[in-house]
């Protein structure tokens, strides 16, 4: 390796490490407590040797778990032999337990994070090394500066979520098969593709969108072999590719997922059973009991798409629109034959996860296509690097400093984009795009919680909050009751008015009005009463406090309607 890849190797670490590790402990998401209590169960599944219990439901998390199995064995590796058994995520038994035997959540949360941003660089540096095999040292730093610099996926690959492990993880697996193919037919090529395929797949089921793009990739490279040796030597030369691309994968999968060692048919009836259930049917076969396709309809596909669309417009930053349309003009210079097959593989994989989620069921949540937006930053950033090489090329005035200096601005602006929604950078919007969608993903309850914490007595204090559970609850030193109305009114469970005559206080957003017709007549019984007090956030739903000594009598007259 020489001194200038060495220097880009550093540039790149440090563009991609500083913004994931500053403040990883400042905020928390809503679906982080409960996917730390998720991989609990499945830490203490290892730990008890009953592997067949580490699968979780529609895709296997296992990524994840692994991340937070990590976190206990670093802080509470205890945890797998107290013989507490397993953990219903919905209960809200798990962070009470955790306290009670001397242990932070927020901390178990903070090492998990820790190991995802550790899996993110190294697959920083695999793309990188990648795409240096495709187009050079200085193109790879770009490009892989590029796309992990955009605010949406910054944002998701430093918290704990599974989106921008799978964008990265396919990613890489089409370079890989694009390398093979096309660059040298070298195995370990091949393996980093089916690998990188297999931890795709082991994160998130929904990873199987870009099989058809795997499949387009060798039916080109078919295609053109078939001029030099026919179309039964291409053939038959390419599915055995394909076999041993499977081979790699199906062995990574099976190896890095315990619960394929004791119960193989059990993992993958329980992952791709329950995906095919909630596409088809929008429940999983706990709830159907079995796949029925004719309950399957496309009538609100449509909507889905431009709604999906609607998001990946809404979170690129103007520079990736502008490159977009620069990669969309230098298709038609001389010599981009081989950029131009690769903007096809990244944008029919955009395309695949935008219909994936489009026709299924109740999953349309705007960062379930993360790997759509990586797909379109990367023909985004070709897109800046044809314009570099169609005019700062030509122009033997301009020299490398210059060159590089335009990079560097580049890459300033679009991590520029981010920082500005700093520490949450995934509520980016970009500021063409009017009336975006408000973002609730519990950013702001910490906030609250800082707030209430300020409070004379605070260690004392009750408070009900909306999106308690991690978000508002590891930030608060008294008493969290949480208040989820897709679970208060069930058997065992405080009544909303129970839980109400417990707290001090109440913590609440506007995203709260659409959960059920309970939390619309909870809302309605809100109107024209007065918050203690208002955080309000550039682009998040506004978090209001109220005192409940201070709630007038028809509040409650109007909630027990």
């Amino acid at each position: 390796m020489n001194f200038r890849k060495i220097l880009l190797v550093l540039l790149l670490l440090a563009l991609t490490i500083a913004p994931r590790l500053s403040a990883l402990d400042s905020f928390v998401t809503i679906d982080e407590p409960f996917w730390l209590s998720v991989g609990a169960n499945y830490y203490y599944a290892l730990g008890q040797r009953e592997l067949e219990n580490t699968v979780y439901e529609y895709h296997p998390a296992v990524t994840t778990m692994s991340f937070i199995t990590a976190a206990f064995l670093v802080d509470f590796p205890d945890y797998r032999g107290l013989g507490q058994g397993y953990f219903d995520v919905d209960k809200e038994k798990f962070d009470p337990f955790i306290i009670e035997n001397g242990h932070d959540p927020m901390v178990l949360l903070v090492l998990s994070r820790l190991f995802q941003v550790a899996t993110i660089i190294l697959f920083v540096l695999i793309i990188f090394y990648l795409l240096s095999v495709l187009f050079g040292d200085e193109k790879a730093f770009f490009i892989t500066a590029f796309i992990s610099s955009a605010p949406y996926f910054l944002g998701h690959s430093r918290v704990l979520s599974h989106e921008a492990l799978v964008a990265f993880f396919v990613l890489a697996s089409l370079l890989g098969m694009l390398a093979y193919l096309e660059f040298e037919r070298k195995w370990f090529f091949l393996l980093i593709s089916g690998a990188s395929a297999a931890l795709a797949q082991l994160t998130k089921s929904s990873a199987m969108a870009m099989f058809p793009v795997i499949a387009l990739m060798l039916a080109i490279a078919i295609f053109e072999k078939t001029k030099e040796r026919g179309l039964k030597s291409a053939l038959l030369e390419h599915l055995k590719i394909f076999g041993v691309w499977l081979g790699w994968l199906a062995l990574a999968y099976f190896i890095l997922w315990p619960g394929m060692w004791a119960a193989p048919g059990k993992m993958l009836y329980e992952v791709y059973g329950n995906a095919f259930s909630y596409a088809l049917q929008g429940s999983r076969l706990q709830v159907t009991q079995e796949l029925e396709p004719s309950r399957f309809g496309l009538a609100t596909m449509s909507g889905s798409i431009l709604n999906f669309v609607a998001q990946v417009l809404t979170k690129e930053t103007p520079l990736s629109w502008l490159g977009l349309g620069l990669a969309v003009f230098s298709l038609r210079r001389v010599g981009a034959a081989f950029e131009g097959r690769l903007m096809l593989y990244l944008f029919v994989n955009a395309v695949m996860s935008i219909l994936l989620f489009s026709a299924a069921q109740g999953r349309n949540s705007p960062h379930y296509i993360m790997s759509a937006h990586v797909s379109m930053d990367v023909i985004a950033a070709l897109g800046w690097m044809s314009l570099s090489a169609l005019i700062l090329n030509q122009d033997t005035r301009i020299n490398s400093r210059l060159k590089m200096g335009s990079v560097v601005f580049i890459l300033f602006l679009q991590l520029g984009s981010a920082l500005i929604y700093y520490p949450y950078y995934y509520t980016y919007h970009n500021p063409l795009v009017v009336n975006a969608p408000l973002s609730d993903y519990g950013e702001g309850f910490e906030q609250a919680a800082a707030y209430l914490a300020q409070k004379p007595n605070a260690e004392a204090l009750k408070v009900l909050s909306f999106r308690g559970r991690g978000p508002f609850s590891y930030f608060f030193p008294g008493e969290t009751i949480i208040f989820n109305p897709l679970f208060i009114e069930e058997p065992g469970m405080p009544s909303m008015i129970e839980r109400l005559e417990q707290a001090d206080y109440l913590v609440i957003n506007d995203a709260l009005r659409p959960r059920t017709p309970r939390s619309e007549l909870f809302v309605q019984a809100m109107d024209g009463v007065t918050p203690e007090h208002s955080i309000f956030i550039n682009g998040v739903s506004t978090i209001r406090i109220y005192r409940m000594a201070d709630l007038p009598v028809s509040f409650y007259e109007t909630i027990s309607k």
